[in-house]
């Protein structure tokens, strides 16, 4: 959990409540919660170095206006994107929305309108408008790779191979093996790095049911570690369920020897957990179950074995947890050596679920445009057979990723290469009309 000091050490009882409160409203993610603390702690610098140490709490208007011409219309290399600005006002809004609530504030200084807008069956809801937002902001940050570069990102970068594929004997990185696994783990399924950092070993499928499994056995993940805390189901590839096995047989267990001591932090489950519950001791010194699906990322991290090992799947060579950050170096250093080797490529876990979303939307409306035609061709945009054809793979999709909103879904319909195959199409013959037109008319 955050929390702000001021220059002089202070702690702002009522600042640092709203990072307490936040999981109640939705921002449940460690993550967001740093993001929003540093989108804070950057708007209370701001007010102290150049609006005369003006308190949070007393902002106005005309400071958010000085705001966005230093952090929209300042030099380039100070200058940040549309997107950024948008996501920053965000929190601080919420953070201002809150304040409101709690009669901190009478007034939020960002300001916001209110619209109506037309929903199914023809009734009007309001949509509430920030106005310090820029309408024209690109929706999200869309870098993917292709498999051909994801393929050379996982062998040159983590594996630490050459570029022909051979082992580099100057190489002098550890765990390849269980980096290009993680990398995997997320490219086949479209977990957040969170998601896949925080997933314990005996949730894991079992032997047996990896073995009569074709090709993908569902997996539901738990709304704890979930953003927004939405459980959903995803596939797990069969063929990365027996990689996984190894991986825990050999590699994970060799970094278990490394693990000496349990520290104060740890949370010691007792004998004989099953794939869905634990046993925990509470304050009498009792053993009770415990769902592993209420157990936040936190919580996981901290589990222990009554003999000393950790439950997190993902160890580091000391036999700790790897954290998010730890792996988001990982991805870093991967990157590095790849450029370094001149391929271009800067790969982080989150390009990597955008990957599997934009091949996955590819595929599935592959196999969505066989199901119609089957049926025969759709006869106009508003058909059932047309909705049938483009609604369904975005809203399979929707569940794969854990989308709260079908629209932030569509963000990845611009990145298909037979969207752009459709459209330019669609203008030589939009082209070749207006020139048959023109003709006709001389």
């Amino acid at each position: 959990m955050p929390f702000i000091l001021d220059d002089c050490g202070g702690y702002d009882v009522d600042l640092n409540r709203f990072f307490r409160t936040c999981p109640t409203m939705g921002v449940r993610s460690s993550n967001s919660l740093r993001a929003y603390a540093r989108d804070l702690l950057v708007w209370m610098r701001f007010l102290c170095e150049r609006r005369g140490s003006k308190p949070i709490w007393q902002a106005d208007r005309e400071d958010v206006a000085a705001y966005h011409a230093a952090r929209r219309r300042s030099a380039p290399v100070h200058r940040i994107s549309a997107a950024s600005w948008n996501r920053a006002v965000a929190a601080l809004e919420k953070f201002y929305g809150w304040a409101i609530e709690e009669e901190l504030i009478a007034a939020s200084p960002f300001g916001s309108s209110t619209t109506w807008r037309r929903v199914r069956g023809g009734r009007l809801t309001p949509v509430r408008t920030v106005r310090a937002r820029e309408a024209g902001a690109r929706r999200g940050d869309l870098r993917f790779v292709g498999l051909d570069h994801f393929f050379a990102f996982r062998d040159v970068g983590l594996r630490g191979r050459q570029l022909d594929g051979c082992e580099d004997a100057a190489w002098s990185g550890r765990h390849g093996e269980r980096n290009a696994l993680f990398a995997e783990l997320l490219v086949t399924t479209g977990l957040r790095l969170e998601e896949a950092a925080s997933l314990l070993i005996v949730e894991l499928p079992v032997a047996d049911r990896i073995r009569s499994a074709p090709r993908s056995i569902p997996f539901r993940l738990p709304a704890s570690i979930a953003k927004g805390g939405r459980s959903r189901e995803i596939r797990l590839p069969a063929r990365l369920l027996h990689r996984l096995a190894d991986f825990v047989a050999i590699e994970r267990a060799n970094a278990l020897t490394n693990f000496r001591d349990v520290n104060s932090g740890s949370i010691v489950v007792g004998d004989g957990p099953t794939r869905g519950t634990i046993g925990l001791a509470d304050s009498t010194g009792q053993v009770r179950s415990v769902r592993l699906d209420v157990l936040s990322p936190t919580e996981r991290r901290r589990l222990v074995t009554s003999s000393g090992e950790p439950m997190i799947l993902w160890l580091n060579e000391a036999g700790r947890p790897m954290t998010s950050p730890a792996w988001a170096a990982v991805f870093r250093r991967a990157s590095t050596r790849c450029r370094t080797l001149g391929i271009d490529l800067d790969v982080t876990p989150h390009a990597l679920r955008h990957t599997f979303a934009v091949h996955m939307l590819s595929m599935l409306i592959r196999e969505q445009i066989g199901a119609v035609l089957a049926d025969g061709p759709p006869d106009e945009p508003g058909s059932a057979a047309y909705r049938r054809m483009i609604g369904d793979p975005l809203q399979k999709l929707q569940r794969l990723l854990g989308h709260a909103s079908i629209a932030s879904t569509y963000i990845y319909l611009d990145s298909l290469e037979e969207s752009r195959a459709l459209v330019e199409a669609a203008a030589e013959r939009w082209g070749a009309a207006v020139n048959a037109s023109t003709k006709d008319v001389s």
